[in-house]
């Protein structure tokens, strides 16, 4: 009789059971090579160019930092550091770009308060505020103005802007609702109403306001030149401290009106950066934080210094998160869910 062939079953587990067993051999054998590329590409970090993204376009102060910073860092690591200005969607643009790329340290930037504490409350957002970033460091903190231009020519005080404000409704601009908190708190605390517009580039708004378009807007560095050539009148500071190029124009809180927008520059990579890349980038910025041609740069702008690595960063955040949302929610801002 011929002989039976085996039952196809058990001879087929058996085949598949030696091939699972040699493909996990292999696997084990390469795992410690994949470990070894992985450790030898943090240690050659950075061996190719940087992206500092931001989520603003050019001639801002934000912008003015990125490329401030991402000149000493070229010189500090040896490699390109290219900025990329991604404005748009609230200043939300940026850091989602940052948020969705892959966490070797090649792609890192700007992720402000308006990212973090001010899109949430007011948009979906296409990253989680706080689990999407592994956070690096603080550079700095924009100083915010509140000017008036040709729409109020006879409006030269804080008090003149209050009292035409009484008599009908002002306009005002920012490119997001978190540098626009003092101008929110205003209207709670002075008893008036103003109309709220949202504009993608700081230079379109103060073009706006020089232009009689809009009434005011959040002024940042580019307030400087268009204040000292006339086109704007600077009648507040709305940060905690003065301008150093208006000294004689006092803050909201010494004109009696106990509110101060914060915008500390923030900095982060995508969550998963490798502790030591981590660790190495918060040093660079740290580094161009306290450069002396960084603070020139930042000085020029009226930037005030402000450097801090990431565990105080976050502490600094989470103080001033709660004051933001309360000015967002008593001024109807955040959305309903």
């Amino acid at each position: 009789m011929p002989a039976k062939a085996p039952p196809r079953g058990r001879a087929g587990a058996g085949g598949h059971d030696m091939h699972r067993r040699g493909l996990l051999g292999a696997l084990a054998l390469s795992a410690p090579a994949i470990r070894s590329a992985s450790a030898q590409a943090v240690d050659r970090w950075p061996s190719r160019e940087l992206q500092l993204v931001t989520g603003f376009g050019p001639g801002g102060g934000t912008d003015l930092i990125a490329r401030a910073v991402a000149a000493h860092m070229e010189k500090a690591l040896g490699v390109s550091v290219v900025v990329r200005n991604t404005p748009g969607a609230g200043g939300t643009l940026g850091p989602a770009r940052i948020a969705q790329s892959k966490p070797d340290g090649y792609t890192f930037g700007l992720v402000g308060l308006s990212a973090l504490v001010v899109a949430p409350l007011t948009m979906d957002l296409p990253y989680r505020p706080w689990e999407s970033f592994d956070f690096l460091a603080c550079t700095s903190e924009l100083r915010i103005g509140l000017p008036v231009g040709s729409s109020l020519p006879q409006v030269r005080t804080l008090a003149d802007f209050i009292a035409e404000a009484r008599r009908r409704t002002l306009t005002f601009a920012s490119t997001n609702p978190g540098s626009a908190v003092s101008f929110f708190d205003l209207q709670r605390l002075a008893g008036i109403q103003m109309t709220y517009v949202q504009i993608p580039s700081i230079t379109e708004a103060a073009t706006q306001v020089a232009g009689g378009h809009i009434d005011s807007y959040t002024g940042t560095s580019e307030m400087i030149g268009l204040a000292k050539g006339g086109s704007v009148r600077m009648l507040a500071s709305a940060s905690v401290d003065r301008w150093p190029e208006f000294p004689g124009v006092p803050t909201l809180i010494e004109q009696g009106f106990e509110t101060a927008t914060r915008q500390p520059i923030i900095w982060a990579g995508p969550a998963g950066l490798p502790l030591p890349i981590r660790d190495r980038l918060e040093a660079a910025l740290l580094a161009a934080a306290q450069d002396p041609e960084v603070l020139v740069r930042q000085q020029t702008a009226s930037i005030a210094p402000r450097p801090m690595g990431r565990v105080a960063a976050m502490e600094m955040m989470r103080e001033v998160r709660p004051g933001v949302e309360a000015a967002l929610a008593a001024a109807g801002m955040v959305r309903r869910r």
